[in-house]
């Protein structure tokens, strides 16, 4: 949880909860995990903030590995991959950004583009469930093939191509 999707500090509680385990359970486990570096934690008032260890050499890979498997990425597929008429998914916007290197505040929503003549309606329903387990606004956008791939693309199929990108690999059904 903390290398996949928490960018700031949690609360014990808090990451608990995220987590679906008993808060005891938590703060047992983030206790190990402290001890041998892989977490830091503070105190805070009566409360325990949690966050990665960015520091250590191999924290970055790891984050990018489950982002991509159990993180956004990998719940979007998953969400996405059981929708009719969608041939690719891509993450735009601050969060393609931030993934792809460039420096900036963390992203508080999820741009996705949709490329298939997959029903918005259908899309919004598909990712509910991912926004309300991340916590998280998902704006979906849906463009047909031949307006993606039109050789003079409109303006905003433009602007979306000269920016980051991220592949949602999609899990078909």
């Amino acid at each position: 949880m903390l290398f996949a999707e928490a960018d700031d500090e949690l609360p014990i509680h808090e990451l608990a909860e995220r987590a679906g385990v008993a808060q005891a359970t938590a703060s047992r486990e983030v206790a190990r995990l402290a001890e041998h570096g892989l977490v830091v934690t503070r105190a805070m008032g009566r409360n325990t903030l949690v966050t990665a260890n960015w520091s250590l050499p191999w924290a970055r890979d790891l984050r990018s590995i489950l982002v991509q498997t159990v993180g956004v990425l990998g719940r979007l597929g998953a969400a996405l991959g059981r929708v009719h008429g969608i041939e690719r998914a891509l993450i735009f916007g601050s969060w393609a950004a931030r993934y792809s290197g460039e420096p900036g505040l963390p992203p508080r929503d999820i741009d996705v583009l949709v490329v298939g003549d997959a029903a918005l309606r259908s899309v919004r329903r598909a990712i509910a469930a991912v926004e309300r387990e991340l916590r998280v606004e998902i704006n979906p956008v849906v463009i047909d093939r031949a307006s993606w791939t039109a050789k003079k693309a409109d303006p905003f199929v433009a602007q979306l191509k000269n920016q980051a990108l991220v592949e949602i690999p999609l899990e078909r059904q």
